[in-house]
């Protein structure tokens, strides 16, 4: 009889702490982070692995080709981190540990919490050509365009188009000189513009367009991307579907986008373990690669 009574004592008193230890009042909080993307601007070597070496992240960026970016930001937590950048281990080099081992970038980069940033890859791999490539961190803060209105600003990542005016242009194609104004002007190798606001467009998009300083022939040019428009839910036959959040993009106000202007390919030449070599072609012309900051404001819970 005693052991019973301490039996059912002790099954109430684990009811009572079940009870307390509720965890659908437990309050969780997010550790604090840092938000980053990285922009690949070397012209003159392949594409790159950029790791965050000191901590487990998938913040880092693998196989990352010239002229490309890793897209949106990934969060990471803030402070100081420890970067290198290798060589990727799929390029015509071939896979020896050897190559692929070998880093461009040894360095320590800090980001403040709350903050986002692209880490710019610029400059030249080839030993004695200038500049040396190097990590360039740069503060984003998207603004909130008004309604009706997009935001868009231009990174010149070019070694060697020099200083550029920025246009866009409402259009279907690129293509021609440039129209009208520049949004920016003679902006610096590394300058990075303020954000314009521009109408969304209803049809075609903006033609990204960098030119010589006061000339109309373009030496990169592109068209953003016009986004995709948010789907609300419908109920069909009374099957209701989730709403669809808008993709940002010029036909899509509220968005943010940032144009980044990169110079022609350079040519290089790779030697392979085995002792053979393959040649990469340099480019004629310039490029425009549009990444988005910001999308339009969710409709989906």
């Amino acid at each position: 009889m005693r052991f019973s009574r301490f039996l059912i004592a002790g099954i109430a008193v684990a009811g009572m702490s079940a009870c307390g230890s509720d965890v659908t009042t437990r309050v969780v909080t997010p550790d604090p982070f840092s938000s980053i993307r990285w922009v690949n601007a070397v012209p003159d070597t392949v594409a790159m692995d950029y790791r965050i070496v000191d901590i487990p992240s998938n913040a880092s960026e693998p196989n990352l080709a010239y002229r490309a970016s890793s897209g949106n930001w990934r969060n990471l937590p803030p402070g100081a981190h420890h970067i290198k950048v290798f060589f990727t281990n799929t390029t015509v080099a071939g896979n020896d540990v050897s190559i692929v081992s070998q880093f461009f970038v040894d360095t320590t980069l800090t980001f403040e919490v709350g903050k986002k940033y692209t880490i710019l890859h610029y400059g030249f791999a080839k030993a004695g050509a200038t500049p040396k490539q190097r990590l360039v961190l740069i503060e984003d803060v998207p603004p909130t365009p008004a309604t009706g209105q997009i935001g868009l600003r231009a990174i010149n990542a070019s070694a060697t188009l020099g200083n550029v005016d920025i246009y866009a242009i409402p259009a279907a194609a690129t293509g021609g000189p440039a129209t009208g104004g520049p949004i920016a002007a003679s902006v610096a190798p590394l300058g990075v513009t303020g954000y314009a606001v521009l109408p969304a467009v209803t049809t075609g998009s903006y033609r990204v367009t960098a030119t010589a300083p006061a000339s109309a022939a373009p030496v990169a040019d592109a068209l953003a991307p016009v986004g995709v428009a948010a789907v609300p839910s419908t109920t069909v036959a009374g099957v209701v579907s989730q709403p669809l959040d808008a993709i940002a993009g010029t036909q899509q106000a509220l968005s943010d986008l940032t144009a980044v202007i990169f110079g022609p390919q350079v040519s290089y030449t790779l030697t392979t373990p085995a002792g053979g070599t393959s040649t990469i072609a340099a480019g004629a012309t310039g490029s425009v690669t549009v990444i988005i900051d910001k999308h339009p404001p969710r409709i989906s819970p």
